[in-house]
């Protein structure tokens, strides 16, 4: 087994597609690219629509939105406040 997570590539999940398309289980498909199959099952609940399915570009763009844009501060103004610190009344 694998130790640590590394996320799909594009090449997989093109072969996710392929393989889902000919009818081959969660388990079937995880076993030929050496994934667990909640890796595969995981990926298949987050990236697939139900008017077209299981696409593998739209999946590799829905990935790569979820990725993390920096520090919260940075990507949410809200959060970054006026720059003033606050008088301690203590």
């Amino acid at each position: 087994m694998v130790k640590g997570y590394h996320q799909l590539s594009i090449e997989e999940r093109g072969a996710v597609a392929r393989l889902r398309s000919e009818g081959r289980s969660i388990r079937a498909v995880a076993a030929s690219l050496h994934r667990s199959p909640s890796t595969i099952a995981r990926e298949l609940k987050r990236n697939t629509s139900q008017s077209q399915g299981y696409l593998a570009m739209y999946a590799e763009e829905q990935a790569r939105a979820r990725r993390s844009g920096g520090a919260k501060p940075e990507r949410d103004e809200g959060l970054r406040g006026s720059g003033e610190v606050p008088l301690d009344r203590g």
